[in-house]
């Protein structure tokens, strides 16, 4: 387990499998799973990642964000996304998470940038997501 690592960071980010593979941390839905994470490790903000299998090369994508000062629990919007490759998208998904907070926006917007970012690297081959910030808000718009 690496529940030490996890204890006291300000932002979790992951998917309900690798957290319950690698804290134990199991519940019937997102939000449960997240208030518990919270609770359990002293987390401000618990952010989780959704894939939904449709197809072979269809996969719908969105995350959740749970703040741990207001019990609130936000979900994004869900992308249906035409995958190119599956590997990065909770890493796009981290990536833009970690921006947009940076950025000081608000946990709504930074989480609908987040799963765009993270929806977008699917549609990209390779493990890393070259997109740009722009890329990412045209997505939005759509």
């Amino acid at each position: 387990m690496i529940e030490p690592l996890a204890q006291g960071v300000d932002v979790l980010i992951g998917n309900p499998a690798a957290v319950r593979a690698m804290l134990g941390v199991a519940a019937e839905n997102d939000c449960e799973v997240a208030r518990r994470i919270a609770g359990r490790c002293g987390c401000r903000v618990v952010a989780l990642t959704s894939r939904e299998v449709l197809g072979a090369r269809e996969h719908g994508w969105s995350a959740v964000i749970y703040d741990a000062a207001t019990g609130s629990l936000l979900r994004s919007r869900r992308h249906v996304v035409r995958v190119v490759d599956r590997v990065g998208g909770g890493d796009g998904f981290a990536a833009g998470l970690i921006a947009a907070l940076v950025n000081r926006r608000v946990p709504a917007e930074a989480l609908e940038f987040a799963t765009a970012a993270g929806a977008l690297k699917l549609t990209i081959p390779g493990d890393f997501c070259r997109v740009s910030a722009a890329e990412v808000e045209r997505v939005l718009q759509s």
